[in-house]
């Protein structure tokens, strides 16, 4: 396991608690790779349906949806 994708969920609280507009994109941009390379590292190993699997979905859903509320603002 990368230390990247061992840390996505830090760097997703990092993205979600992002008070400044304009470091919002790279911090969701920075957290969704992390949560794809953690994805992709699950894909090989162990059962399909796991916690994390599920909170990585959720994760990945909850920053396309802030990436299109920040773009409105």
């Amino acid at each position: 396991m990368s230390e990247t994708s061992k840390n996505w969920p830090a760097l997703y609280r990092e993205a979600v608690l992002e008070s400044e507009r304009g470091r919002l994109p790279a911090r969701i941009d920075e957290a969704s790779a992390a949560i794809r390379r953690r994805a992709r590292e699950l894909w090989y190993v162990g059962p399909l349906e796991t916690k994390e699997r599920r909170d990585l979905d959720a994760a990945l859903r909850f920053l396309r949806l802030l990436r299109m509320v920040g773009a409105e603002k």
